[in-house]
């Protein structure tokens, strides 16, 4: 972006027609990505690492429940086995021989306490594995919205930053044709000159910053960028009322991501008491196995160890394990699963406060917000007719230069203070959308239809 920086005499320099025509030419050949908050919400969703690293576990999460499922159904092993064996009874010649053979194994549980909670316990896993991924999700979209609105701000500081060089260096050239004429004192000159020297820094600070700002929203987006769509934050945030506080902070504790998540960690602590109770009980099974191979029939009976012939033999049958004594086991795992339990429902107390505290700082915010931006709209007002005032009075002679630039920089401060203060309200609206679980998407899309300006406004600010 080409500046219009100022020489030490406080003309402004023009930049060699060669360049600017080359600037013309690029800008026509080169486009401009100016994305909204919904499209790099977009963007971020397809590109954020943090995102995907999130959805990769979610997708790991998935599959606990089919692994603990997997305890319900028949495990079958084969074992294939080909030994070379020798017997040697002394004063008798070794008598080598081998033995191959294959063994099939079928174990069937048919009661097993703690297997069954595993598998409850896995369903609960998979309902938080999906909300947080949706916690991941929320958490990209705070941050993709605080670096578009940090962007904004920075854009709007820069955009101040130009028209305060360009009233500074009109001052400084009235003041230089009043201090010719004899109706302006030196000091007024060289209070001038210092002026355009500072709005000149303000300016470089605010173009450094600016950059700053597109970097990091390109973190997140995944692409270049160079430039950002303008929004109407003139627009007012959806009205809520003082008396709907409490509908929130109830919203907030019940329906919150974290709160969510530590009902359900709250319940797996519960069956893990349950699971640990499995130790004094007992467990039920189907265990058969079936073998074939060389064997040798000795007083009548099969023999696997020995022989040349080939035989096959199976089992099937119930087996029932019942615990009798673990070494108080079971009851340290008890008593550690209970301490446990106790430990999830303080988490869940304290995830509840801090939903109701997340929900009520953010509707304060907005509300607060509302009111600070109110104020500051009848400030700027009150500002920029006090500029006007002073700039009448130091062309009469009764005001001095220090009282114009000190009205200018008033204004410009108030104009900065508002253009944050509502990125910050809108930034708050979305965090108390968040508090409730209901940031996404659509929320991005509804605010953008809500606050983006109308094709009037933007050609406008396009032409600016």
């Amino acid at each position: 972006m080409w500046r219009n920086h100022a020489r030490r005499d406080g003309q402004p320099t023009n930049p060699p027609a060669i360049v600017l025509c080359a600037f013309v030419l690029l800008s026509g050949i080169l486009p401009v990505r100016a994305e909204n908050l919904s499209q790099f919400a977009a963007d971020a969703l397809a590109h954020d690492a943090k995102l995907a690293s999130a959805e990769a576990s979610y997708r790991a999460g998935l599959e606990r429940e089919p692994e603990a499922r997997a305890a319900f159904f028949p495990h079958l092993g084969l074992t294939q086995s080909d030994f070379k064996n020798a017997i040697h009874v002394p004063g008798q010649r070794a008598a080598p021989y081998s033995t191959t053979g294959a063994t099939l194994s079928l174990n069937q549980s048919i009661f097993k306490w703690d297997d069954w909670q595993v598998w409850q316990q896995s369903k609960l896993s998979v309902a938080d594995a999906g909300l947080a991924f949706s916690s991941a999700k929320q958490d990209l979209l705070l941050r993709v919205a605080q670096a578009y609105f940090d962007a904004l701000a920075a854009k709007d500081n820069f955009s101040l930053a130009q028209q305060h060089q360009r009233s500074v260096i009109e001052q400084l050239t009235l003041t230089k044709r009043s201090f010719t004429l004899g109706a302006a004192t030196v000091v007024d000159l060289n209070e001038a000159q210092a002026g355009a020297d500072s709005a000149l820094s303000d300016l470089v600070q605010a173009q450094s910053t600016l950059d700053r700002r597109y970097a990091a929203l390109q973190k997140i987006v995944g692409h270049p960028v160079d430039s950002i769509a303008p929004f109407d934050a003139d627009a007012n945030v959806a009205r809520i009322t003082a008396d709907s506080l409490d509908q929130w902070i109830s919203n907030a504790t019940s329906t919150g991501l974290d709160v969510r998540r530590q009902q359900i960690a709250l319940e797996i602590a519960r069956r893990d008491i349950s699971k640990v109770n499995a130790g004094y009980m007992p467990t039920v099974s189907i265990i058969g196995n079936a073998s074939h191979g060389n064997a040798a029939f000795i007083n009548g009976q099969t023999n696997f160890y020995t022989g040349a012939n080939r035989a096959t033999s199976g089992e099937i049958g119930i087996q029932i394990s019942i615990p009798l004594f673990d070494g108080l086991s079971t009851m340290s795992k008890k008593r550690e699963a209970l301490a446990l339990k106790d430990k999830a429902q303080d988490d869940l107390e304290d995830a509840r406060r801090s939903a109701a505290l997340d929900a009520q700082q953010a509707f304060l915010g907005v509300r607060d917000g509302q009111a600070q931006i109110s104020a500051l709209r009848t400030a700027q007002r009150s500002a920029q007719t006090s500029l006007e005032s002073n700039r009448k009075g130091f062309r009469v002679g009764v005001r001095i230069n220090a009282d114009v630039l000190g009205a200018e920089d008033k204004l410009i401060s108030t104009q900065r203070d508002l253009a944050k203060a509502r990125y910050d309200t809108l930034m708050q609206f979305l965090r108390l959308k968040a508090s409730v679980a209901q940031l996404d998407e659509t929320a991005i899309d509804q605010l953008i239809a809500d606050k983006e300006p109308r094709p009037k406004q933007r050609d406008a600010q396009a032409n600016n």
